[in-house]
């Protein structure tokens, strides 16, 4: 038996559960949360809105999908996110809440069912 331990991605989730997959060499996260960190971004000034550092959580569950909801409103109203990108931003959230939805209701009915022969 092996005593070697594998580094564990160091990615919270919104809902205080660690993510349990090994992270990549000499990296602090997994292969997925390593690609979704966010990327800043230079924007050119000539936009009519004023830039502004805009980062989303991942989109994982319901917290992090209310977290990223007064996100946008908040930036929304500040006018430092156009409205078209906010309408966007909004559906692929609504999105994301109704696939959670779906995603529960099947790992309750797999729980539920009884094991195969």
């Amino acid at each position: 038996m092996s005593t070697y331990t594998v580094p564990q991605c160091q990615h919270i989730k919104t809902n205080g559960s660690q993510c349990g997959s090994p992270a990549l060499r000499n990296q602090q996260f997994c292969y997925y949360h390593h690609r979704q960190r966010p990327v800043l971004q230079n924007l050119p000034g000539s936009a009519p809105f004023p830039p502004a550092p805009f980062f989303l959580p991942l989109l994982e569950d319901a917290n992090s999908i209310q977290r990223g909801l007064g996100k946008v409103c908040e930036h929304l109203l500040q006018r430092r996110l156009n409205p078209k990108k906010a309408g966007v931003l909004l559906y692929a959230m609504q999105l994301a809440s109704t696939n959670l939805g779906r995603r529960n209701k099947s790992q309750k009915k797999s729980a539920l069912s009884p094991p195969p022969r």
